[in-house]
């Protein structure tokens, strides 16, 4: 309370003027990662954007979830929304989300996602995405114009570049061909760069760089063609680290595989570095068959590696610190056995909350 005083002291003097955004009791830290909060209001803070954001060193360790919005607009109502926000960060201290293959092709679905994390205290990521879902490819211009009319024209477009942590423009672009070619889809990820850029959001891809010949060299040792044309277009590395979907590799193998991945994009990518999908499954998946597959509907699966899978990632809080690298697990639902979350609303790690270092 004598702080508070001496502040407000200090303020009267100067006509400095307290930051309502910051609790009181610091006012010298950072979102989402620390104490600064929105109280729920959806005034901009009063500051840059660069000053209200945790530091790419600060972001390290367990960041949330993937939370997928495959459904369409009226499949992902605000309630639901907000109970999922609420879940991931009281149950399991989430301080982001990040959003995974849209389904809803107009601005309501950003606008929902930006309340949530507004009510929350947590930062969003979005993502523009090729349609997995039967709908034409070529509506991955309209999540793209969605996006950037929820910035410049949403009732909340004041207050997005504080909520939006960045945006992952395509999920697998470069496995998928997403575009048609490398060279169409760098030249779609150079424009949408540039009209984020007034915004101050970071862009990048979401993607697996352990692709030989593409992503990564021939031999694997340093960037590969388009992964260095990518690295140059881009503002932060959203990596897609998927010991699951290497069948020589059972879950025992999975760390050793998710720690080498993160030294050589440490190595090969100087950008700031989240892991934005890594996944194991605790049953075998049909829609996304994995897990060192031995079979027919076999794998190396079960809720055993699941939770060894995760705890390793927990263990290992300090490797993520010393290499300010963040990850999410991927994901909290709609992925099958991925998920954390069950379809009967349980959990498929009973009473963990991951570990802050």
């Amino acid at each position: 309370m004598r702080t508070l005083t001496v502040l407000s002291f200090v303020a009267a003097v100067t006509g400095y003027r307290i930051n309502p955004h910051l609790r009181e009791e610091n006012s010298s830290t950072c979102f989402p990662l620390q104490s600064a909060t929105f109280h729920n209001s959806t005034t901009a803070p009063d500051m840059t954007r660069s000053e209200w954001w945790c530091s790419a060193e600060q972001t390290y360790g367990f960041l949330g979830f993937s939370y997928p919005i495959e459904d369409d607009c009226d499949g992902e109502p605000y309630s639901l929304i907000e109970s999922d926000f609420a879940s991931m960060k009281n149950d399991f201290g989430a301080s982001m989300a990040r959003a995974y293959l849209p389904g809803c092709y107009t601005d309501d679905i950003w606008e929902r996602i930006i309340k949530a994390g507004i009510e929350y205290d947590m930062g969003v990521i979005f993502q523009v995405a090729w349609p997995l879902n039967g709908d034409p490819d070529s509506w991955w211009s309209k999540i793209q114009d969605s996006i950037l009319d929820t910035l410049a024209n949403s009732s909340y477009a004041e207050i997005a570049p504080f909520v939006v942590h960045s945006i992952e423009f395509g999920t697998e672009p470069i496995g998928d061909t997403d575009g048609g070619s490398y060279d169409n889809f760098e030249g779609y990820l150079s424009k949408f760069k540039d009209l984020v850029k007034p915004y101050g959001i970071p862009v990048g891809i979401s993607e697996d760089w352990d692709r030989p010949g593409i992503m990564s060299s021939d031999n694997g040792n340093s960037l590969g063609p388009v992964g260095e044309t990518i690295a140059n277009l881009s503002d932060c590395v959203h990596a897609h680290v998927m010991p699951y979907y290497h069948d020589d590799l059972t879950e025992a193998d999975s760390w050793n595989y998710i720690k080498n991945q993160v030294q050589w994009l440490k190595s090969n990518v100087n950008l700031p570095i989240l892991i934005s999908e890594t996944q194991w499954a605790w049953a075998y998946n049909d829609g996304h068959a994995g897990g060192h597959v031995t079979g027919p509907d076999s794998c190396d699966c079960g809720e055993e590696q699941y939770t060894n899978y995760w705890q390793n990632f927990d263990d290992n809080c300090q490797f993520f610190k010393q290499n300010q690298v963040g990850w999410f697990l991927h994901s909290w639902q709609q992925e099958g056995t991925f998920d954390m979350k069950k379809d009967d609303g349980s959990y498929a790690i009973p009473n963990w909350v991951p570990t802050k270092c």
